[in-house]
């Protein structure tokens, strides 16, 4: 257990880090999905293939710039906290009719907490934000805990 708060802690670090860089580069990008690995769990591959179409669902939402859509993927309390602030940021989008890209870093991974975290980098026009997503299954169906380029 003390490895495993290690490990969490130095990956808080390092995307702490990289927030503060303006984006990730290969090296460290590298360190992260090492770390990610070593201390994450794996997943059936049906939980893995349902995590990944949720997280494709949801960038799609953005680019197509449907709010409701993309606030409909998240569990209440993280719609609550950062739903107007998502609204906003998907409303710019549609407004400088600009899309973004998004690549998968590190593969779905159950967490010690039974949540699933992944990584992806999120490419806008003028920058790339490595992102830290998190999702819970409720039922037999998944949610959106957690998206955001800032660890929380």
């Amino acid at each position: 257990m003390s490895r495993l708060l290690l490990v969490v802690g130095l990956l808080a670090g390092m995307l702490l880090a990289l927030v503060g860089c303006g984006g990730p580069d290969a090296a460290e990008v590298e360190q992260v999905q090492a770390m990610t690995a070593a201390s994450l769990k794996e997943l059936s591959a049906e939980d893995v293939a349902a995590v990944r179409a949720l997280s494709d669902a949801y960038w799609k939402a953005w680019n197509d710039y449907d709010v409701d859509k993309v606030l409909s993927l998240l569990d209440e309390p993280f719609r609550s906290e950062r739903g107007e602030e998502i609204r906003g940021n998907v409303q710019k989008l549609d407004r400088w009719n600009m899309s973004i890209s998004v690549t998968e870093v590190t593969p779905p991974k159950l967490d010690a907490n039974g949540e699933v975290v992944m990584y992806v980098n999120v490419k806008k026009p003028l920058s790339t934000d490595l992102t830290q997503m998190r999702f819970k299954k409720v039922g037999s169906s998944w949610i959106i805990t957690y998206a955001s380029k800032d660890e929380r």
